[in-house]
């Protein structure tokens, strides 16, 4: 988060929409990503080198740069992968050995089962440099039980001493279905709640510098209509750090559920100095709602100065801004909007997050879906 916020703002006569100063808050926004289908290995999650060669040797067994083509740090800001992005053989043959340049590596592969029906097919392939200045290992596993859970993961982690990094990611992407009515299913594990697909990443990264961050995304769809999806980042270096959260949700199980979106960002010096900003907006499908924020900084001495400010929006268009600061500030304004024009185009905007939902979840899961669920015993 920027500082900028930290300096001693100043609001205009009759500004419309009051904002922290150091720009305007973050825009709402999907957290959805829709161009993943274009981003091929380069992504964060990745999918593991396949390149062909003319001694058709698997990719692990020839000769390599440095930091082979799986072993890089993740990306940040690249939101949560989906499932075509990965390319996993949990029927590949198990090996190991090493390649021209005598690095190691390994390929092992294999299944578990438990209680209620649980399966978890799953294989691990890693590489490590000669002289242990590199390493890399990846798990993929794909999991169901008999109450038809299902679950594909994965998990990544690796060291390169030349470039000073140090990494791990993990992926998981669930169905399943939460718990209805007590006396519903008829058998052991089963449930007759509502179905969820839910999606996560947690990536976390540390340079030469000794600079770190880590990004946890999460999605949740329901097929009763609701939609949660949210983000939690952070960064460190030295004595200086930053913290940043947004989200967004709607429940549209009615047909016109609300939209809600909200972000929260503070920061430190190291030196004793803390600040931040914060925001939550609520519209319902007749484009009325509210929005509040606060803008606040804590100085090395111990003293706070924050300043609130909210804007509500009626049905009829009628908008009232209001707020508040610690130095003195105060307003509260009400105007009439154009009701039809502008609650329309604040609705627009507010259900952003609806346009990524249960259908497009299912389309994107297909492989998931399609995982067996394991048969009963007789």
């Amino acid at each position: 988060p920027t500082r900028a916020a930290a300096s001693t703002p100043r609001l205009a006569p009759k500004q419309r929409r009051p904002r922290p100063r150091g720009g305007a808050p973050p825009q709402p926004r999907s957290l959805v990503r829709r161009d993943v289908a274009s981003r091929g290995s380069a992504n964060d999650e990745g999918t593991d080198a396949d390149d062909k060669d003319p001694s058709g040797r698997p990719p692990a067994e020839r000769s390599s740069p440095r930091v082979p083509g799986g072993t890089r740090p993740p990306e940040r800001g690249t939101g949560i992968a989906r499932e075509f992005d990965m390319i996993v053989d949990f029927d590949a043959e198990e090996r190991g050995g090493t390649d021209d340049d005598g690095n190691a590596f390994f390929s092992k592969s294999g299944v578990d089962t438990g209680d209620g029906g649980y399966r978890c097919r799953w294989t691990v392939t890693g590489r490590t440099a000669e002289d242990g200045t590199w390493e890399y290992r990846a798990t993929h596993w794909e999991k169901a039980d008999w109450s038809g859970y299902k679950e594909l993961g994965a998990e990544k982690s690796g060291f390169d001493d030349a470039s000073g990094d140090t990494w791990w990611e993990t992926w998981r992407q669930v169905y399943r279905r939460e718990n209805g009515d007590a006396s519903g299913g008829d058998g052991p594990g089963e449930r007759d709640g509502p179905a969820l697909i839910e999606r996560s990443a947690d990536k976390w990264a540390r340079d030469e510098h000794k600079k770190e961050w880590q990004e946890k995304w999460w999605e949740r769809y329901s097929d009763a209509g609701s939609v949660e999806r949210g983000v939690e980042k952070s960064g460190r270096q030295g004595v200086q750090a930053w913290w940043e959260k947004w989200g967004e949700q709607r429940d549209d199980s009615d047909g016109g559920g609300d939209v809600i979106k909200w972000t929260d960002k503070w920061a430190e010096n190291g030196a004793g100095t803390r600040w931040g900003d914060k925001w939550e907006e609520r519209f319902g499908a007749d484009g009325s709602g509210k929005k509040v924020g606060e803008t606040w900084r804590v100085n090395a001495g111990g003293e706070r100065w924050s300043r609130t400010w909210g804007e509500s929006v009626g049905s009829d268009g009628e908008i009232r801004t209001y707020g508040q600061s610690t130095s003195g500030e105060q307003w509260d304004t009400t105007e009439q909007g154009n009701s039809s024009r502008d609650n329309s185009s604040r609705w627009e905007d507010a259900k952003e997050a609806a346009e990524y939902g249960w259908e497009q979840a299912v389309a994107d899961s297909t492989r998931m879906l399609a995982i067996e669920t394991p048969p009963r015993e007789k």
